[in-house]
């Protein structure tokens, strides 16, 4: 094997090392472990447990990262509630929850205008909701309304609006993961054409 195979092969394994270091540094992020759950409690200890305990319907959703190049499936998901009934933490007739963007990292799936039992708790400030609670469409959670009992209709008319999370008290929580993401994709591209730039000049002055 001559010495221009040497090289080429050296240049080949150094470029394979780089790209293979920058896929594990973006693609972990992202995809992560599957969701685990364990078995739920029982209805009256998910109530005792739960920051908020309600019914209602889903009226609007907001995805805020839903334009960015590279998404996460932890990006928070805003759902706006029209409240039917309350059993804990909840005292007007709209609520923002927060959910993550996929079932990986253990988001629950609401769809737009269907009605649920919801499980939330309260994380910085804000009402959260994961697939590893109660939380189930109101249609299939007879046994839940029958054992939390009558629960409060809310009065307190209130409206809110997503996109500028008017009526709470905080926005939705800055998603720092992209950004991160982009500067380390930057930094190490810079870092392989330094590299085959090296390279050639040394093929050069041989």
């Amino acid at each position: 094997m001559n010495k221009a195979t040497v090289k080429r092969n050296e240049k080949r394994n150094v470029i394979l090392r780089v790209m293979l270091f920058i896929s594990v540094l973006i693609y972990p992020i992202d995809k992560g472990y599957a969701c685990s759950c364990s078995q739920p409690d029982p209805p009256k200890e998910a109530l005792k447990d739960s920051s908020a305990v309600f019914s209602g319907k889903v009226i609007d959703t907001v995805d805020r990262n839903k334009n960015n190049e590279i998404q996460s499936s932890a990006d928070p998901i805003a759902i706006l509630f029209d409240v039917d009934k309350s059993w804990k933490g909840v005292h007007q007739k709209q609520v923002i929850v927060y959910s993550e963007r996929s079932s990986a990292s253990c988001g629950y799936g609401f769809s737009l205008n269907e009605k649920y039992l919801v499980y939330a708790y309260k994380d910085d400030g804000e009402l959260r909701v994961n697939s590893c609670s109660r939380t189930a469409p109101l249609s299939g959670a007879k046994e839940d309304i029958q054992a939390l009992g009558k629960g409060e209709t809310q009065a307190e008319q209130v409206t809110l609006d997503l996109e500028n999370n008017k009526g709470q008290e905080k926005t939705p929580p800055v998603n720092v993961t992209n950004n991160k993401q982009i500067y380390i994709t930057l930094i190490l591209l810079v870092f392989l054409i330094a590299i085959v730039i090296m390279r050639r000049r040394r093929k050069k002055q041989q």
